[in-house]
Formats: C-alpha cells, structure tokens, sequence
C-alpha cells in the first residue's frame, strides 16, 4: 500500500472520530432541560465534579460507569442521552461512548455560554430580541431573575454588578473551564494556606457570578429568565449563613460583602478587576477627646493615722483621680481605600401634617455629599464606646462610583427607615468640588496644538499614554487632527470627574400608617433595580421576574 493511500485513511479515520453521532439524538427534550439550579444528583444528593444531565427528562445524575445512578436511569427509563454539567461534553449510556454532533451545539451554549472579542464589543450595540424554545421575547442583559424567598436584594445587586461594562466584559471572556477551580484554588493556597477555604468561597461565590452574568446576557437561552440559585447557595456557604433564603438583606452591607468575594476570587498579582474598576481613596481626620494624667501642683494630704483627714482621702479617693485628668483633643489623619461611599440622610422630622400623615422632606444630592467636602464633621462612635468627630476628603476618585444612601438605623427595640427623597441628576454628576487629591495637568488649546512641531506633539501624547495616535503613518494635518480630537475633546471629559447613572437599586416599602413600630421595614420591603440600555437610552425596571420600559 503507498504513503498516499495510508495518510488518506488515516484522515478519513480521523475525520471520523472528531464527529461520532448516535441514533438517540431525537429523544432530546429541550423544553425539560434546566441548567440553572444546583448540579447535585437527584438521587444521592451529591455534588462534584461528575454529574450528568438527562437530555431526555433533564434530571441530575452522579457518574456514568456501572451501579452509578446515571447509569442505571439509562437502563431503567432507557433516557440513553447525557451531558457533563462541567464539561459539557455529551455521552451516550449504557454503551458508555462520547458524541460529537454538530446538533447539540445549542444546549452546549445553553450549559455554558461563551463570548468572543466581537461578541462582547457589541453587547451595548445590539437591539436585537432573542426567543427562547417556547417563542417568547427577551433582550439579552435584561432578564427577570426568580426570587428564592426574598432574596430580591440579591437580584437587584446583581442586575445593578452586570450593567457595570468592566465588570461584566471582564467575566464574559472567561470561558467556563473544568480545570479552573482547580487552578484558581493553586494560586491562591501558594504561600496562604491559613485562608484557603475562606479563598476557596470567595473562589466559588466568584465562578457562580460569572456563570450567572454569562447566561443573562446569552442570545441562546432556552428560557426567557435566569434562576440564580446557584450564586445563591454560594453567597449562603461563602457568608455562613449571613445572607440567606427567608431574611430580607440590606443592599448596602451585601454589596460591601460580594465585592470583597469578588475582589478575592479575580486577584491577580495583587490587584482585581473589581479595584480597578471601584476603588478610590479617601483621607479621614479623627477627632477625639482624651483624658490624661495631670499632675497638679497641690500639696499632698496627709493620710497617717491620726491625722486630721484621713477619713476624706478615703471618700474622695475617686474624685481626686478624675480631678487630676486633663482632657485633651487628639487629631489623627489617615489615608485610606474604598468601594463604595457611605452617605448620610438628614432625620426625618417628628411631626405630621395637618392631614396627620409623615412630612417626606426632599433633598438634593448636594447637600447629602457635603460629608466629603473635607469641612463638615460627622459624629459617629469608635469601638471602645468614646465619641469621635470625623472630617472626610476626597483624593482620588474611582472610575464607577456607589453611592450607598444609608436609610435604615437599627436600636434595641426595631428597624426604622428613613423615607427622606434624594434628587440626583442622571447625567453630570460633578463632583470636582468634593476632590482634594493633586493638581490636574494642564491641557494645551487647540491654538497651541496647530502650532507645535511633530515632535512637541508625539512629545504630549506620551505623557498620556497615547503613542498609538501617531504610530500609524500619516501626515502631519492628520496627526493635529488627531492630536485636537484627543487632547481638547476626549480627554477633558475623561479628567473631569463628572458621573452618569448606570444602575439605581431602590427600596420599596409597604404602607406603614397606624402601624408604626409595629413592623420592619426591611423584612416586609422589596428590592428592584433601574438600568439603562446604552444604544437606545432605554431606561428599564427589573424587579425579580418582572422587566418593563420606563422613562
């Protein structure tokens, strides 16, 4: 037999193993698969590495050899067509071989979503609606998610986290790897082994988001809506039952929280996706008053037995020690980060109407910011129960900006809320006035730049980092035009720290007249989040299951 002959057999034979069909494929029952909820088997209840799902009933089952639950459903209910939940690859039981067809692609991508370069440059663009298996309409990134028993604050700070475009390109052009846990969790536990399981939550509460953000914003999903039950269950294990089913959460502490999960679980070489994309700096001026020992210049009684005052040494003994402090003000300064800024809302006032209904003052963001003019001291009480004063100042700003609103105040007897209304523009939040942190660098007028040689002018695109403006070969009219473009219209818009609404997270609350007290405002409450589609301006209201346009 010739060399020509053996390598065209070989390439059939190869040709044949890359795609191995099965004469099962037609009993997949798409409309029965559900990859949403935990993957445990249904029969042991054990999780893992190796659990198959039944394209054919779409229940959950534990490895495919003999005596093991998928394998013995296979010849009982005779459902011969699995997929690995983790690998996604596809298997046909009880012959115990893989497939390969080209026709599964689609529950492939319903399992695991993936997005290349191109896909996620065009996620803001598209105004395109998908249709799920059962024909109804959705527009990807804007899916109702099911509430697990008041877990609606969970879904509304993951609504609000996947509208952030660093965050939500960051995870999707993770690809979901078998092997990524394992790597993650190798990295982590070099050289800390003392945190490896708290690294280990982190890691998970990590992977379920980004799975989660994945199959939001999917134009292949076999349902219109996404259950986050997985992210869930992995907040509950990550927060020792913290955050749970059946308890209202507060949108401020738990996003304080899965940041820090998820600062956690990117880090690499020290930083993460979720610091470069939310974290400033603030300087803190501490105020407290002290007391210290004061030696007076007094002369000292005399407490020998006999003489005229021993009984008041005794009695006054403790007087005489407070009498010998002195009280003093100590200033202390320090610099320090943060994800998210913490606003105070003036009290609600005491008194009703004439009607007999609760005075709702109004109040504009100005006014709330003023703790971060550097000036205006706020009360507050340190850990060993002393008074402080703090003064807050802005150094640097972060590129997304929380802005956590602080309504509920908790004392021994109940939960109250504040109702106050804070008005705040939509776009344009300036916030120039409120940064203390350094000079900004002078720009050069569109004048100056039409006079400067090529050399002066590569010379000023360095210092911004843009040398790929005049990388490219062109002429010099074209690189002033750049140059102006960049330095006169981009590049002040990119130095002012000016802010435009991306997500608002709000708390409704029930009708609480005669019942004052009586209630907690945040168990009985619910959480719903605003977002904005950038290529339509469209603003949306998602609230758990329930999308609708606003606005």
């Amino acid at each position: 037999m010739s060399q020509a002959n053996i390598e065209n057999k070989k390439r059939k034979v190869g040709e044949l193993a890359e795609e191995v069909s099965c004469p099962y494929l037609d009993t997949i029952q798409r409309s029965f698969l559900d990859f949403d909820h935990e993957h445990s088997c249904s029969v042991s209840l054990q999780g893992g590495m190796h659990i198959y799902g039944c394209l054919v009933c779409g229940k959950f089952f534990r490895g495919r050899g003999k005596a093991t639950p998928a394998y013995t459903h296979s010849v009982e209910e005779s459902h011969f067509v699995f997929v690995h939940l983790t690998k996604g690859t596809f298997h046909c039981l009880p012959d115990d071989y893989e497939i390969k067809d080209p026709s599964v692609s689609d529950i492939r991508a319903a399992l695991h979503p993936t997005f290349n370069i191109s896909d996620i440059h065009q996620v803001d663009s598209n105004t395109n609606l998908s249709r799920d298996l059962f024909g109804r309409k959705y527009l990807p990134g804007f899916v109702g998610l099911n509430n697990h028993n008041k877990t609606d604050c969970i879904n509304a700070v993951v609504q609000a986290l996947t509208h952030v475009a660093p965050i939500r390109d960051y995870f999707l052009s993770i690809k979901h790897d078998a092997s990524q846990t394992e790597e993650w969790t190798a990295s982590q536990k070099a050289g800390k082994k003392k945190n490896h399981t708290t690294n280990r939550s982190a890691i998970q509460v990590t992977e379920a988001f980004g799975e989660l953000v994945r199959k939001m914003w999917s134009k292949e999903r076999f349902k219109s809506t996404v259950d986050p039950h997985i992210l869930v269950q992995s907040i509950i294990v990550a927060s020792k039952k913290r955050f749970r089913v059946g308890v209202q959460a507060e949108a401020g502490e738990l996003i304080a929280w899965l940041l820090h999960q998820l600062h956690v679980g990117t880090k690499r070489f020290g930083s993460s996706i979720v610091h470069k994309t939310f974290q400033g700096s603030v300087r803190v001026t501490v105020k407290e008053a002290r007391k210290i020992d004061a030696q007076p210049n007094v002369e000292e009684d005399d407490d020998r037995v006999g003489s005229g005052d021993e009984e008041d040494v005794h009695a006054g003994a403790k007087d005489s020690k407070d009498a010998h402090k002195k009280v003093v003000i100590e200033e202390t300064t320090k610099d320090t980060n943060f994800l998210q800024l913490t606003l105070d809302i003036p009290e609600k006032p005491l008194f009703r109407d004439d009607a007999g209904g609760l005075v709702i003052p109004q109040e504009p963001m100005v006014n709330v910011l003023k703790k971060f003019d550097g000036k205006t001291l706020t009360d507050s009480v340190s850990r060993s129960g002393s008074t402080q004063r703090k003064r807050y100042s802005l150094l640097k700003l972060s590129d997304y900006l929380i802005l956590h609103l602080d309504r509920f105040k908790s004392n021994n007897y109940s939960r109250e809320k504040n109702p106050t209304i804070v008005a705040f523009p939509v776009k344009n939040l300036d916030l120039h006035e409120y940064v203390f942190g350094g000079e900004r660098p002078v720009l050069p007028t569109e004048e100056q730049i039409r006079s400067m040689s090529v050399k002066e002018i590569k010379d000023a695109l360095r210092s911004f980092g843009k040398e790929d403006i005049y990388k490219g070969a062109m002429e010099k009219d074209e690189l002033v035009e750049a140059t102006i473009n960049f330095l006169c219209r981009e590049l002040p818009d990119l130095l002012a720290d000016k802010y435009d609404l991306v997500a608002n997270i709000t708390h409704q609350s029930p009708a609480d007249v005669g019942r004052e007290e009586k209630v907690d405002p945040l168990q009985e409450g619910s959480y719903k989040c605003h977002v904005q589609h950038s290529a339509t301006r469209q603003w949306y209201e998602i609230q758990d299951l329930h999308v609708q346009e606003i606005m």
